[in-house]
């Protein structure tokens, strides 16, 4: 297991996106009152969507988060209303005007995903992740990073996936160096299917991309029991 990084466990995915929200919501009003402002990554998936509506209920009902950014440490290439967009649950759900929402540009209006890409990394200047969230497949990828479809030396903030194993093909990603460039990443995970890509996190077995996984101050791996089965 490697330095800065923490395992915590939890029964099932409904305690885990629990668990993982309330911390990340102690931790958003904590830094607020420090430094005034916050940059959070949140992502897609099953279980990264429950997080996100979690959290945006939270959000909600919490009142002044003046300085709060939300971004989205992969998005989806589609029209802005598709229910694909990762950042759907988010323009949904959230009605707390005092945050603020960086969403990639839809692929409406003859843009092209490069052109998405190069506008969130000219959004991202200057810009650090206080907290990035970061879903887990079962083949070992985070955000839009797969096995095999990546850049490892990729430098840019942000990049774009033409060739997406998984559909849709086109999205927009984090690199690995500004995912790893956070004060903290936290890697959530459930269920038997993730078992074996959780052990790659636990043993930072690079030969998959949740591998590389390190940010600057703290890593955290949160994963239900059966997710942890083969750990």
């Amino acid at each position: 297991m490697r330095n800065n990084f923490e395992l915590t466990l939890y029964e099932d995915s409904a305690e885990l996106v629990v668990g993982a929200a309330n911390e990340a919501m102690e931790m958003i009003a904590r830094l607020l009152a420090e430094k005034k402002v916050f940059h959070i990554a949140l992502t897609g998936g099953p279980l990264g969507t429950e997080f996100a509506q979690r959290l945006v209920t939270t959000i909600n009902s919490t009142g002044d988060l003046t300085g709060l950014n939300i971004w989205f440490s992969d998005e989806r290439f589609d029209t802005a209303d598709s229910p694909l967009r990762n950042s759907r649950p988010v323009r949904d759900g959230l009605n707390n005007s005092t945050v603020t929402v960086h969403e990639v540009m839809s692929s409406e209006g003859g843009v092209s995903v490069y052109e998405a890409a190069d506008s969130y990394v000219a959004q991202l200047r200057g810009v650090t992740m206080d907290l990035c969230i970061l879903g887990l497949g079962f083949d070992g990828h985070v955000a839009s990073l797969f096995p095999m479809h990546w850049d490892s030396q990729a430098a840019d903030a942000a990049i774009a996936v033409a060739d997406s194993p998984k559909p849709p093909p086109e999205r927009v990603s984090f690199s690995m160096a500004f995912i790893n460039a956070s004060d903290q990443v936290w890697i959530i995970a459930s269920g038997k299917i993730k078992a074996a890509a959780a052990k790659a996190v636990l043993e930072a077995d690079t030969s998959v991309p949740a591998g590389h996984i390190e940010a600057a101050g703290l890593t955290r791996l949160f994963l239900d029991n059966e997710a942890f089965s083969n750990g």
